[in-house]
Formats: structure tokens, C-alpha cells, sequence
């Protein structure tokens, strides 16, 4: 299985719960203009600061994206995934990155099935495949791509969702988990990799080349931190 898995037996804490990210921008709850005041208790995370547009949030680990809508009061000047503010982490059982500016999916899913044993993947659709990698190497169009690794049947999993800019820069959300733990990477703005990259990926003929390239879509370092990375148990 990729190299990533290999970090998750480092990863036993509960960390954020509810972190609002764009710089200057006044969290609220659903309903009225308060400060969130949640906090994190120890082994039991909570999360508020719900969206009061649910017609413009995805959510990250969802894998479905919505047309753009109306604009959330946690980001209340944009209704797509264009700044920090649009993310939101929440730390439970399952945990989630949530986008509260809404997007429009430029691809089907892609859903590979993997096994950690022999280290293989399969995908159900590969046109679909195929359609992120040429988004990807095309870098211009803005919107969001999904990418899904279920490891052994629900053992594990690797969730990737990307949202372009027209920049070859895009907003990333990195969720891995394997047995009872799991953690995102950093939340943030990236650049691309190389387009002649992508374009080498689309025209491998095995998927199981494909699932590797679409694990790392990104090069380098983060440019702009949104929510840091954080563990937390399954």
C-alpha cells in the first residue's frame, strides 16, 4: 500500500474540533452573530459553528460536490471554495473537512478499491480516471475533483479532494485512516504538480500506475496553511 498508511500507527490523539481558518474573518454559529466559543474536551471532541447555507457546503469527506449557492456565514463573501474561511475541520469518529462556500464538481468521483495486503488497486470507472488526470494537467478550470481509496473493505481508507482555482494552485484536503486512526494533512492552498506529469499518468495503461500518481497531486510544501494537520482515532 502507498507510503502515507505507513504513518498512521504514529497517530493515537484527538486534536482540533472546530477550526475556522481565513485570517480576520469572525466565526459564527448558525442563527446569530456570536463568537463559537467550542471547545475540545479531552477524548471527546465536540463541533459547532454549523453553516446556515447548507445549499453552498460539501462536505470533504462526502465525495459529492454542489453547485455554488448561497454564501455561508462562516465566509460570508464567497460562494466558492476560494479562501481559507470556506473549511472547516471537524474532529469526531469519522472526521471531516468541511467546505461552506459550495463548488461544482468538474469529475465523477473516482472510487479505487485497494488491498494493504498486496498493495493493489482497482477502479470502477476508469474514464473517470481519467477525466481528473486531464483536469489536473489542464490546471485552468476551477471546481473540485474527488479522489477515494477504500482499503480492505472499510479497513482504511485515502480521501483527496482538490479544488482548482484556474491557477494551478488548488485548495487540498488530504484525509488518510488505517484500523482506529487517522489524520488530514495540512489544509490549504498548493501547487500543482507539473502538467506533463499528469499527462505521463493518463496515458499508463495499468490503474494501478494511476492510483499511485493520484496520491500525491500536489508539489511541494503548502503555500497558505487553512487548518494545520491533526490526528484524531477512529
Amino acid at each position: 500500500m502507498p507510503h502515507a498508511l505507513a504513518r498512521l500507527d504514529l497517530l493515537a490523539v484527538t486534536l482540533l474540533a472546530v477550526l475556522p481558518a481565513c485570517p480576520g474573518a469572525e466565526k459564527t454559529t448558525a442563527g446569530d452573530a456570536t463568537s463559537d466559543t467550542s471547545t475540545t474536551t479531552t477524548g471527546t471532541p465536540t463541533s459547532t459553528g454549523t453553516p446556515t447555507s447548507t445549499d453552498a457546503s460539501t462536505d470533504t469527506d462526502a465525495g459529492t460536490g454542489t453547485e455554488t449557492g448561497e454564501p455561508s456565514a462562516l465566509c460570508p463573501d464567497h460562494t466558492v471554495a476560494d479562501a481559507c474561511c470556506c473549511f472547516e475541520a471537524h474532529v469526531n469518529l469519522s472526521s471531516t473537512v468541511e467546505n461552506v462556500c459550495g463548488t461544482t464538481s468538474l469529475c465523477p468521483a473516482v472510487e479505487f478499491e485497494c488491498s494493504d495486503i498486496d498493495q493493489t488497486c482497482a477502479a470502477a470507472d476508469e474514464a473517470a480516471v481519467n477525466c481528473v488526470l486531464e483536469a489536473l494537467a489542464d490546471g485552468t478550470a476551477i471546481g473540485s475533483l474527488s479522489v477515494h481509496y477504500d482499503i480492505d473493505n472499510g479497513y482504511g481508507q485515502r480521501k483527496i479532494d482538490v479544488y482548482l482555482q484556474g491557477d494551478r494552485t488548488a485548495y487540498v484536503a488530504h484525509k488518510e485512516e488505517l484500523d482506529a486512526s487517522g489524520y488530514f494533512k495540512d489544509v490549504g492552498r498548493y501547487e500543482l504538480r507539473d502538467a506533463a506529469h499528469f499527462d505521463d499518468c493518463r496515458a499508463e495503461v495499468d490503474i494501478q500506475a494511476k492510483a499511485d500518481c493520484l496520491e500525491e497531486v500536489v508539489s511541494g510544501e503548502v503555500g497558505e496553511v487553512c487548518i494545520a494537520s491533526f490526528g484524531y482515532e477512529t
